[in-house]
Parts: C-alpha cells; structure tokens; sequence
C-alpha cells in the first residue's frame, strides 16, 4: 500500500461534508479537477472505493468511505493540534478564536480586529458570531464562544467583562432641528418630540429606564433594529434617537448630515468590555484581543470623540 497525504484526507472530509466535487472544491478554493484527482489517488492507495456518484443527487459514501471518514477528520484534526502546538512553542499564537459582537457594535468594532489579527496573528483563525447580547452571552456560558464584546450594562450571571472603551448616551438629530443650535440639551425639551429608537433588547429597556429615571417619557414613533434606518431617519427631520457613543461620519447612507449634542442631564456610566464566561481564565488570544481593543479603540466612545456604536 503506498503513502497517502493529509492534503488527499482533507480533500475526501470536505467531498463528503459538501456531498459534491464541485461544492467541496469551491470550499478548498482549488479546482474540481484537483479534487477528483486526490480522490482517486487516496483511493488507489488505500485500495477501497471510498466514494460514488449518485445521479441527481451528487457524491455519497460507501460503508469503508464512511468508516475512512471518521478517522481521517480525527487524523486532520490532530494536524491542527501538532501546527498550533509548534506556533506555540515558537511564541506564535494560533487556533480558533470565537468573537461573539453586539449587532451595532460589529460594524465598528470587528473590521479593525480583524485586520489586526490578520497581519499581527496569521495563526489565528478569527470567527465573528453576531447576536444580541443574550445569546451571546448564552453562548459564552456554554463554551461555544471564547469572547464577546457588548456593553457593560447587558451584562447578565455568569458573565464578566473587562472595560475596553468608556461610552455615554447622546443625542442625535437633523441639522435644521431647533435644538440643534444647542451643545447641550435636556431631555425635558425632547417630551413632545418624535422618537426613533433601537429595536433590540436590552437596549430597549436599558435606555427607556435612563429615560423614565431622569423624568422623561419618550414619544416613540418608531423602531428599528438596523443603526443605519435610525440615523437616515433622524437625518431626514423624523424625530430623534438616543445613542450609545457615535458612528463615524456626519452623513448618512443617503448622503444626508447629522447631528449629535451631548445630553445635558446626569447619564449612568457605561463601556463596551471583553467579555468572558465567569471563572474561565483568560487565553493568550483572548488578552491579545483585550489589550488591542484598549489600545486602538481608546477614547473613542466619548461624546465628542466621533467615534462610536448606536
């Protein structure tokens, strides 16, 4: 029996993971040439037909493909191990990372951080889960994120996090609103006023109960869950909507300026944190990713930085 490679088991795991040549090859980013190819040379060598094609329905397995199967993932996976066990002795860091993101933090958050793994930590294989702070956080208590990054006050039990970027509440409107003459404003002036605001919990009763502790009852016309509906709409004399920070850029997708004035009222303190499931210990790629974030993101969620997240 000759020598098989770990290109070829890699090549048969994705044939039988995708049930298609042509979709495993998209996958590897090779040519389905080269995939049938290394299929048959693990074929010839192992002396066993692994594979065969079912008209209208693909490529299935055949009971020895099957058993084959079983042992060449554990066979690539222990590759895995010996690779990141070899970065790690040569101070390199590697393997998996599974970022979980509040939905209207990753847009300004997450492009940054990857870039940054990308040329600092090639090793690293970066993974975005995008969620609610919820499910995030249900994720993280259940192993299958390593981190998240959400708001301080989303945090629920079982969950720590380690502040990376201070933020305040502020106030966004259309540049020709009357208030927006004003640096600061009280939110007893916004009472009649129109509101448009986040559609997503906990953002939702976080900042109604700010509101209704500060003697405010929003008049809340509308909602949405997408940051870039909320400030289109305000841009466009709609109403206003209460923010946590600021994006950057003055213009909105159409191309239209807004306005942010800070809220003169007493806010609560706030940060966006590195979070972790309680009691499990920091790894090296999770203070890597800590310490990026103070580094490059600090100062940023201040009311007059320009910098922020809804």
């Amino acid at each position: 029996m000759s020598e098989f490679s770990l290109r070829q088991l890699e090549y048969f795991v994705a044939v039988v993971d995708e049930e298609s040549v042509t979709d495993a090859a998209r996958r590897l980013r090779v040519s389905p040439g080269a995939v049938s190819f290394a299929m048959k040379q693990l074929e010839d060598s192992l002396q066993v037909q692994l594979t065969l094609r079912v008209p209208g329905k693909g490529v299935g397995v055949t009971p020895a493909g099957r058993w084959a199967y079983a042992h060449a993932r554990a066979v690539l996976e222990r590759a895995d191990d010996i690779r990141s066990v070899a970065l790690a002795v040569r101070g390199e860091l590697a393997g998996p990372l599974r970022v979980g993101c509040f939905t209207t933090l990753s847009p300004w958050l997450f492009p940054r951080i990857a870039a940054h793994f990308a040329r600092a930590y090639p090793g690293i294989d970066l993974q975005l889960h995008e969620g609610v702070s919820s499910e995030l956080q249900a994720l993280l208590r259940a192993g299958e994120l390593d981190v998240a990054l959400l708001y301080r006050n989303h945090l629920g039990p079982g969950v720590v996090g380690e502040p990376v970027i201070p933020v305040r509440l502020q106030l966004a409107l259309a540049p020709e609103h009357p208030l927006a003459e004003l640096d600061e404003v009280p939110l007893a002036a916004l009472e009649a006023e129109p509101a448009i605001l986040l559609g997503v919990q906990p953002a939702i009763g976080h900042v109604e109960e700010i509101l209704r502790a500060a003697g405010m009852h929003p008049n809340v016309r509308w909602r949405s869950t997408n940051v870039e509906t909320i400030r289109s709409m305000v841009a466009r004399g709609l109403g206003y909507t209460i923010i946590m920070g600021r994006p950057y850029g003055d213009r909105t997708y159409d191309g239209l300026p807004i306005v942010y004035r800070r809220i003169a009222d007493e806010m609560p303190d706030n940060a966006v944190v590195v979070a972790v499931a309680q009691g499990t210990r920091p790894t090296a790629k999770v203070s890597a990713l800590t310490e990026f974030c103070q580094r490059e993101f600090r100062g940023e969620g201040r009311v007059d930085a320009g910098t922020g997240a809804l």
